[in-house]
C-alpha cells in the first residue's frame, strides 16, 4: 500500500504541474483579475510567518511597506516576476534589477556614470533596498511626489475596477491581462490590476494619482524566456492618457514627442514596415513588427487584441505612438527607462556594454533582452527613432 500511495502521489503531482504549466498566466494567476485571497498579503495578527524587517504597519501587510509586499512574490527572474538578481526578468515592463547598479563608461571623449535613479521608476521597497528617487522630487512632467511612489500608486493590489463591488461593479470573473470573456453578469478585471480613475489608495502609503481609465491592452502568454517579437503585449488604446496622469507635460504638447490616442502614425507606419535596418528598407508589414519599438493599435476588444500578441504585422496609418513606444514601464537598462540606448550614435557601442554587464553580475545581452545587436542589426546600426523616422 505503501508504494501505491508514493505512485498516486506522484501523479497527482505530475498531473498538477502539467495542468499548472498548460494554464500559466490564465486560471491559476494568484490574483486572477481581482483580489487575491487575503492572507496572501496580510498577516491576520501580525504572527511569526509575517517577514516585516521594519516596523509593523497598521495595514497588517507582510512587508514592511506595499511594494515590500508585492516583491515577496514577485522578486526572482522568469513570468511575473519583476526583480531579479542578474536582469534575468525579461518581462515586459522590465527589470527593477538596473535600479540598483551603476557603471561608468567614455561617451564622446568622457566618463558618463549611469546612475540608478535614472533607470526606472524608482519604486520604495525597504526590505529589498529600493529606495526613494534621490533625483526627482517630483514625477518628471508631473508633480507626483517620489516619496509616495510604491507598486500601489500604479496597481490597485486588490483588482477593482472603477471603484470596486461597493460602488456598482459586477463581479470579476476573469482577468483583464488576456483577452478571456467573462460569464454573463460579470466583467474582466483591469490589465495588469492597473488602477482606473476611481482608484484610491489608504493606510497613508502614497497618494491615488490616477486620472485616466485603465488603458485596453492585452499580454502575451507568459515571459519566462523574455518578450519577443511573437510573444508580446498588444496595446489597444489609452495606455499614453493613462501614464499622463503622473506625466501630463509630455502628452498632446507640440513641443514635446507626439503620444497619445489621436497621435496617428500616418506616414510613419510605412517607414515602420518598410524599415528593417539600417540601409535596409526591404520590409514588408506583415512581418515588420519589433517589440522594441511598440505602438498602440487602437483596439477597444479586447478578444480581438489578443490575437495581436503573437502577431509579427506592422502598424497601420490609424495606429498611434504612445509611452511604451520608445520607454519600457519599470526599468530598463538604459537612462530614462528606454527600450534602446538612445545615447550612442551605434546601437553596437551602446551601454552598458558586455565587460559592465559582466561587472554587475547581469545576463549576457539582457539590455536587449537577449538580442545580438551585431547579429540582428549590423555592426552600423543607428538609433531606432529611425524605424519611425528614417533619418540613419
Amino acid at each position: 500500500m505503501r508504494n501505491n500511495r508514493l505512485t498516486i502521489a506522484n501523479g497527482i503531482a505530475v498531473l498538477a504541474g502539467v495542468l499548472t504549466l498548460g494554464l500559466a498566466g490564465t486560471a491559476f494567476a494568484l490574483h486572477d483579475g481581482g483580489v487575491a485571497h487575503c492572507d496572501a498579503c496580510h498577516s491576520m495578527h501580525q504572527s511569526p510567518d509575517n517577514p516585516i524587517s521594519g516596523t509593523p504597519n497598521n495595514q497588517l501587510l507582510k512587508g514592511s511597506d506595499p511594494s515590500s509586499t508585492c516583491l515577496n512574490c514577485h522578486a526572482g527572474g522568469g513570468s511575473y516576476h519583476i526583480f531579479s538578481t542578474d536582469a534575468s526578468s525579461l518581462t515586459p515592463g522590465g527589470d527593477f534589477f538596473w535600479l540598483t547598479k551603476s557603471y561608468t563608461n567614455v561617451v564622446r571623449g568622457n566618463p558618463v556614470t549611469s546612475l540608478p535613479d535614472n533607470m526606472g521608476h524608482n519604486v520604495i521597497a525597504g526590505d529589498y533596498g529600493l529606495l526613494v528617487d534621490g533625483t526627482n522630487a517630483v514625477s518628471p512632467g508631473g508633480a507626483y511626489p517620489s516619496s509616495d511612489l510604491y507598486c500601489t500608486s500604479c496597481h490597485d493590489p486588490h483588482g477593482r475596477v472603477n471603484g470596486g463591488t461597493e460602488n456598482g461593479q459586477l463581479p470579476i470573473s476573469v482577468s483583464g491581462s488576456y483577452g478571456a470573456v467573462p460569464v454573463a453578469g460579470t466583467i474582466a478585471g483591469n490589465y495588469r490590476l492597473l488602477a482606473d480613475d476611481q482608484y484610491t489608495t489608504s493606510g497613508g502609503w502614497g497618494a491615488a494619482a490616477i486620472t485616466a481609465p485603465a488603458p485596453i491592452a492585452v499580454a502575451g502568454v507568459g515571459f519566462a524566456f523574455g518578450e519577443t517579437d511573437t510573444n508580446h503585449p498588444a496595446y489597444g488604446t489609452g495606455m499614453a492618457e493613462w501614464c499622463a496622469s503622473c506625466h501630463g507635460l509630455y502628452i498632446n504638447d507640440t513641443h514635446r514627442h507626439p503620444s497619445g490616442s489621436t497621435e496617428f502614425l500616418n506616414g510613419q507606419a510605412t517607414n515602420y514596415n518598410s524599415y528593417v535596418r539600417t540601409g535596409d528598407f526591404t520590409g514588408q508589414q506583415a512581418t515588420a513588427f519589433t517589440a522594441l519599438v511598440q505602438f498602440e493599435r487602437q483596439e477597444t476588444d479586447k478578444t480581438l487584441l489578443a490575437a495581436d500578441t503573437t502577431s509579427t504585422a506592422g502598424p497601420d496609418a490609424t495606429d498611434t505612438v504612445i509611452c511604451l513606444t520608445c520607454h519600457r514601464a519599470h526599468a530598463s537598462a538604459f537612462n530614462n527607462i528606454t527600450r534602446w540606448d538612445t545615447e550612442q550614435e551605434l546601437l553596437a557601442d551602446s551601454t552598458p556594454n558586455a565587460a559592465n554587464l559582466v561587472s554587475m553580475g547581469a545576463l549576457p545581452n539582457s539590455a536587449y533582452y537577449g538580442r545580438v545587436i551585431t547579429t540582428e542589426f549590423g555592426d552600423f546600426q543607428r538609433s531606432l527613432c529611425n524605424k519611425c523616422h528614417v533619418k540613419d
